[in-house]
């Protein structure tokens, strides 16, 4: 088995999550006599778990990286224009 490192949890958290919506909701479809208002919870529920899953999955390779440079506070970011000195 692979080793755990960060990434791939971070790439198994979203799945396992969507999984377990999914789960959630196939349940909650087919069982019979359930009342209106489980199965509003439970339809919620997975769907609150499946948008979690994406919102997880999103890229974090857009984070900008910065710096802090002497006495007066300077941060830098890549995306950043310099601001004047005053």
């Amino acid at each position: 088995m692979k080793s755990l490192n960060p990434d791939v949890i971070r790439a198994i958290t979203p799945i396992f999550m969507a999984s377990v919506g999914a789960s959630i909701g196939i349940a909650v479809l087919v069982t019979p006599n359930i009342s209106d208002a489980k199965w509003s919870a439970g339809l919620g529920l997975a769907g609150t778990a499946i948008a979690g899953a994406a919102g997880l999955a999103q890229s974090s390779k857009n984070e900008q990286d910065f710096s802090v440079k002497g006495d007066h506070l300077q941060v830098k970011t890549p995306g950043s224009k310099p601001a004047d000195e005053h």
